[in-house]
């Protein structure tokens, strides 16, 4: 109960129906949901350790907020991390790593037909994740995932975007062409461009909040 009170949570923040600096009122949440003040303390305590909460003294929770210059950091991190893992994906065999991606890419085409977005997001984070882990270094794919969820209400921010997610897909696909041609330096450049269009939404949405 409290993975799923605590997913349904981070869904919200990152779909940006929760804020951020929104407070997260334990009352609240324990009514809308149905369940006990001690659910809700462990989803937040889970969301708190994912680093989509963060709770001040005499506040309680709220959504965590990032400045100008930690979210710059953090992507510097995302692309000195990701170009690494793209440099060391091995070439010499590269057919079972395709077809896991192209499996992705059809669930990730269907969710887009039917706008579900969480449907959208997951396949999003699996993508990603497969394209990452074939680096051959468990604790840079690891590293890699860290920051990505770090940044999860960020990259996930065009999702709901139907033309972001458009291009999204389609440089998926690119992706997936470069590992087939065995492109190293298109694919490294994919990886990077890649995170640019999500980050530049949200930089815009986040000076009008």
């Amino acid at each position: 109960m409290i993975e799923q009170i605590a997913n349904k949570l981070r869904f919200d923040i990152v779909f940006g129906r929760l804020r951020p600096r929104e407070r997260l009122i334990e009352g609240d949440i324990s009514q809308r949901f149905g369940v006990g003040r001690y659910v809700v303390r462990g989803a937040l305590d889970e969301l708190e350790r994912q680093g989509f909460v963060v709770k001040r003294p005499n506040k309680g929770a709220m959504v965590r907020e990032y400045s100008a210059e930690e979210i710059r950091q953090l992507y510097e991190m995302r692309s000195l991390l990701q170009r690494e893992a793209a440099m060391r994906i091995p070439f010499d065999d590269t057919k079972a790593l395709i077809a896991t991606l192209e499996e992705i890419q059809v669930r990730y085409r269907k969710a887009m037909q039917d706008r579900d977005l969480i449907a959208i997001s997951v396949a999003n984070d699996q993508f990603h994740n497969t394209l990452f882990s074939a680096c051959g270094n468990v604790f840079l794919s690891e590293t890699i995932e860290q920051y990505w969820n770090k940044t999860a209400a960020i990259h996930s921010y065009a999702i709901a975007d139907a033309a972001l997610s458009q291009r999204s897909c389609a440089e998926h696909e690119a992706i997936i062409e470069a590992l087939r041609k065995g492109d190293r330096e298109t694919l490294v450049t994919l990886t990077l461009d890649h995170m640019k269009p999500a980050l530049q939404a949200y930089e815009s949405a986040l000076r009008h909040w």
